[in-house]
């Protein structure tokens, strides 16, 4: 009887192996000896980990997330006249075959299509720039006429490199939200929130539409990842409490701190982050304008690597930026709060509330902070 559970056993798993398990018969003979490169077409900060697939590699595949610490997956081909690539995905995943530019080049890449277990054969064309792969397998099938249903709520851009421009995120997650009663087990529908919220920022909708799926659905790896973020990030809106921050083992931001002083302006950033290093004389500005007015300023720097460290070290001394910095060694700041971008700016009051939110702006900052005082 023990015998014929475990050969059960080992048929289940190996029947749900197989149904995650994925082969590419790969050809594009105007590339032979070129690369290409296969991975997510466009990823959120603090998303990465959610679009990860693995291939498995020898000299022709290599893995380029890996080697670059990046968290998402993203592979390099160097082309052969036959290209097969076996590997295993957990979820249906957006992706997109992809050639960087040479020589000044702009890169450019396919439409998204979706990976999921299963056998693809795909031809490349010399030009693949925006061209729509056709491959036929469910989600993709499905993909397909999601896409076309939503049509309505797009304007179509005349140029090829240009995204289509929304009409209406509400009436959006509404149809979305009617369509996933519909299909309360679709990871298309899951993905479009997660593509939304890529490119166009929160919207309370999001979450609303992910209670729409199934009790079994919302078991899976890829719908709890996407609540969490979403719910750090409600969780962390205008008018809500800040949660307490723990940098390190020695560094920490609590209610207590922001009982000190009427206000407390808290910036977000990056080394790698030009938009930050830019704007960060603007910060002192602002900084001398209301250190005297009981208003508090600190940096949180999402570096953990001791040399990044050391080059925000000298950026901060540069600027003279004579105020308090964190580095965001345990990342428990951009996942408490779902930071998912550079320059990000909260305002806090003395009772820890959340008075602005704001991306990339600080004259916005300076006049919610001159009203807040007066």
């Amino acid at each position: 009887m023990k015998k014929l559970f475990y050969a059960l056993l080992i048929l289940i798993s190996n029947f749900l192996y197989s149904q995650n398990n994925f082969e590419i018969d790969l050809r594009s003979d105007s590339y032979i000896n070129d690369s290409l490169m296969l991975g997510a077409p466009s990823t959120r900060k603090g998303f990465g980990d959610l679009y990860t697939f693995k291939i498995q590699t020898n000299n022709n595949i290599s893995d380029f997330g890996k080697k670059i610490r990046m968290s998402h997956s993203i592979y390099y081909f160097k082309i052969q006249k036959k290209n097969i690539a076996s590997g295993f995905i957990e979820y249906p995943q957006p992706v997109a075959f992809g050639y960087m530019g040479k020589k000044g080049k702009a890169g450019y890449s396919t439409k998204v299509f979706f990976l999921e277990g299963g056998k693809y054969k795909i031809d490349l064309p010399k030009d693949f720039n925006n061209v729509e792969l056709n491959i036929d397998s469910p989600t993709n099938r499905e993909y397909k006429v999601l896409q076309k249903s939503l049509d309505a709520f797009y304007i179509k851009s005349k140029n090829p490199d240009q995204r289509d421009s929304l009409i209406n995120m509400d009436k959006k997650q509404e149809f979305l939200g009617e369509y996933i009663r519909k299909n309360p087990n679709s990871y298309v529908a899951l993905w479009e929130i997660v593509n939304d919220y890529t490119l166009n920022d929160y919207h309370p909708a999001y979450l609303k539409n992910l209670n729409l799926f199934s009790a079994k659905f919302k078991q899976n790896t890829l719908y709890k990842g996407v609540e969490a973020r979403l719910k750090a990030e409600q969780s962390t809106s205008i008018g809500q409490k800040i949660p307490d921050i723990y940098f390190d083992k020695g560094n920490k931001l609590t209610s207590e701190d922001f009982k000190k002083y009427k206000l407390t302006f808290i910036d977000y950033w990056s080394t790698t982050c030009a938009p930050c290093i830019k704007g960060m004389p603007e910060i002192v500005n602002l900084y001398h304008e209301y250190k005297g007015q009981n208003v508090n300023f600190i940096t949180i720097t999402d570096e953990q690597k001791p040399n990044r460290m050391e080059i925000a070290r000298n950026i901060l001394k540069k600027n003279n930026a004579d105020w308090v910095n964190f580095f965001d060694v345990n990342k428990d700041f951009q996942k408490k709060v779902n930071a998912t971008s550079y320059p990000l700016h909260f305002i806090i009051d003395e009772n820890g509330k959340i008075i602005a939110r704001i991306s990339n702006s600080i004259e916005e900052a300076r006049t919610i902070i001159k009203e807040f005082l007066q």
